[in-house]
């Protein structure tokens, strides 16, 4: 399962400047200010109905088809009687037919009004969702604006209402969508609320801001400007830590890494626990962001011995992924090519048994769990809780347990917004429980006064929970 969507930190400024600012090749660039037809967006609706149907798993797992196709039908009926329409304003029509898929590996990229030049004002204040709240994480605003501000209103508009207008331009199910907004308000405030110039924020305790609007490029800037004074992030997948009492903190940030690197680092990093007679280790999950589910396992064989089950997965067969698979190269199974477009490949649950690993950990393991562990990530989770590999201590992840993912990515003929559609559907050892996330053997949560203080409830429990048996 792979990630598309990035979370903004001051760690990701480059990253989104590569992504947003500098369009790839295959996001052709078009005019913002071009109206575009009725007929022709009327056409790219109808071209991603028929795409998503013949390409995804299976878009209808949390919407019926009938009330989806109304959707798009509707869509189309609004486009026929308001006429000519630029991108943006197209955007903001279809976006919420793709989020109503609930699908996160299924969306909208944010598209190509991103651009160099862009004279969009949005607002210069870092957010993040903490207890149904929005809470300030950072600001480059001209006017101060502290860490840890709850925002309760913007330009008028109460905070829950900003956050279910803005949920319609997020992707995955409902608790996926609204922890997104925190993140994304800087961006969504302006591109769904009308782009207004400035910012009325009003605060709880009754405090107020008139934040003038910034533009990406002054944003990314003055950003970068504080960042060069930081201590530099760790940009390592993996990051350990020897802590007292014989306890060791993996932090496993992302498996999106070459494999073979991947498992050099670990083999330096389980040398290194090794030589230093750690009793108890800690493996951090909670940002990972996903990549490549191998590395994941790689991971456990470092700390389990025990037969283990995997995920399960469904694949469909598309024209559409079939070409791209061969115009990269890629190889293609012989089960998936003896499909026939439309046939869904069910592969069956694998039992992997590990073999002999000198420098495996056979002390106590806890995996830290948390609502953003995502894609591969997630994978990593459930197998490790489905198999009883480790405690996992922690928050429910966001992402369901029983997730699409393997996205293939396309434009829509006309407009060029680069859409994705998720190919396959993955199936914890546990089985399926609803939408539910990973759910984590012991639920801590990271509350807003623990943001605010700093503080890591979930790292305090399982230190607390190894202080006795690393002491001796």
């Amino acid at each position: 399962m792979r990630q598309l969507q990035l979370p903004f930190h001051f760690s990701t400024i480059l990253i989104f400047t590569l992504l947003f600012v500098c369009p790839s090749s295959a996001q052709t660039s078009i005019d913002i200010n071009r109206k575009l037809t009725p007929e022709q967006l009327i056409e790219d609706v109808t071209f991603y109905v028929k795409t998503i149907e013949e390409t995804h798993i299976n878009p209808y797992t949390h919407i019926s088809q009938k009330e989806w196709r109304a959707r798009a039908d509707s869509i189309k009926s609004r486009i026929a009687a308001q006429g000519a329409m630029t991108q943006h304003e197209f955007w903001l029509l279809f976006t919420p037919l793709v989020s109503s898929i609930q699908d996160k590996h299924t969306l909208v990229i944010d598209p190509r009004f991103f651009i160099a030049n862009n004279p969009t004002k949005y607002l210069p204040v870092r957010t993040v969702y903490v207890d149904g709240k929005i809470v300030v994480t950072s600001s480059v605003a001209d006017v101060k604006i502290a860490r840890g501000a709850v925002i309760t209103s913007i330009n008028g508009i109460e905070s829950d209402e900003v956050i279910r207008r803005l949920s319609k331009y997020r992707f995955g199910v409902g608790r996926e969508r609204i922890s997104d907004v925190g993140e994304w308000l800087w961006i969504g405030a302006a591109e769904v609320l009308g782009r207004p110039d400035s910012f009325a924020l009003s605060f709880s305790g009754g405090t107020k801001a008139d934040v003038k609007g910034l533009t990406v490029s002054e944003i990314i800037n003055r950003e970068k400007a504080i960042s060069d004074n930081l201590p530099k992030a760790n940009d390592l997948p993996l990051e350990l830590k020897l802590l007292d009492n014989n306890v060791a903190y993996l932090k496993a940030s992302t498996f999106d890494h070459d494999l073979e690197k991947y498992r050099a680092l670990l083999r330096d990093v389980f040398t290194r626990i090794k030589s230093a007679g750690v009793r108890g280790l800690i493996v951090d999950v909670r940002e990972n962001d996903g990549g490549d589910s191998t590395l994941g396992d790689a991971l456990i064989d470092m700390f389990s011995a025990k037969p283990q089950k995997r995920f399960r997965m469904k694949w469909k067969k598309s024209a559409q992924y079939a070409e791209r698979m061969k115009n990269q190269k890629a190889p293609i199974p012989d089960y998936y090519q003896v499909l026939m477009p439309g046939q869904i490949y069910t592969s069956d649950p694998e039992v992997v048994k590990p073999g002999e690993n000198p420098l495996r950990f056979n002390g106590r393991t806890y995996v830290l769990s948390g609502s953003k562990t995502f894609s591969s990530g997630l994978m990593f989770l459930g197998v490790v809780k489905d198999n009883k590999l480790a405690t996992v201590i922690g928050e429910e992840t966001n992402q369901p347990g029983c997730s699409a993912g393997e996205s293939y990515p396309f434009n829509l003929p006309n407009s060029r917004l680069r859409v994705t559609s998720s190919t396959k559907y993955w199936i914890p050892p546990g089985g399926c429980h609803g939408s539910r996330g990973v759910v984590p053997d012991v639920l801590v949560k990271q509350g807003l006064e623990d943001f605010r203080t700093g503080r890591d409830a979930i790292l305090r429990v399982v230190l607390q929970k190894l202080s006795d048996y690393t002491r001796y």
